[in-house]
């Protein structure tokens, strides 16, 4: 496991993002199929935003309560002058250890919380999200229509890449139809 705090953050902000788009390729499919609202890109950055908010939010409550652990979990100094035994003294490491891994983690969320509004004022990045939403929700309608209806179709990339296409320039085409564009 790596150590490095960077190292750390990187990964936890690309776990964030993933999460960020399943959330967001969720909210763009309940106004589609709860509210029949057609496809609109500066909403669904605003559900970028959102999706944003809450998971920073969320990390933030979370590394305030670790930090709090981590101070719990260490060894008292009256406990760290008063171990003689080895018994003792492993018992102490081991507060240590712990209550250094929970601060570990208490930083490296508070890194992910950084990284994560620094996303959120980058309008490309909000762009980017909402529009990996768009696809990755055009993705599964395809396979959602597909799977009661025949096996599934194994494609290459730039089959899928053409038929995606098919079905973006088909969904445009009702677009412009519903709202008269």
């Amino acid at each position: 496991m790596p150590r490095n705090l960077a190292h750390q953050i990187d990964e936890g902000y690309l776990v964030a993002l993933s999460a960020l788009r399943l959330s967001v390729k969720n909210g763009v499919i309940l106004r589609i199929l709860r509210d029949g609202a057609a496809w609109d890109e500066r909403e669904s950055a605003d559900l970028a935003r959102q999706a944003i908010d809450t998971l920073a939010a969320e990390l933030r409550a979370t590394a305030a309560r670790l930090s709090d652990d981590s101070v719990r979990a260490a060894p008292t100094p009256r406990e760290s002058r008063g171990a003689r035994s080895k018994r003792d003294l492993a018992r102490v490491r081991r507060k240590r250890d712990e209550a250094e891994r929970l601060s570990a983690r208490s930083r490296t969320l508070r890194g992910v919380v950084e990284r994560l509004e620094a996303a959120r004022a980058d309008d490309a990045i909000v762009r980017d999200l909402a529009l990996r939403a768009r696809d990755d929700t055009i993705g599964e309608l395809m396979q959602a229509r597909l799977i009661p209806r025949a096996e599934p179709l194994l494609l290459s990339e730039e089959e899928q890449r053409e038929a995606i296409a098919g079905v973006k320039a088909d969904l445009q085409r009702l677009i412009d139809e519903r709202t008269g564009y």
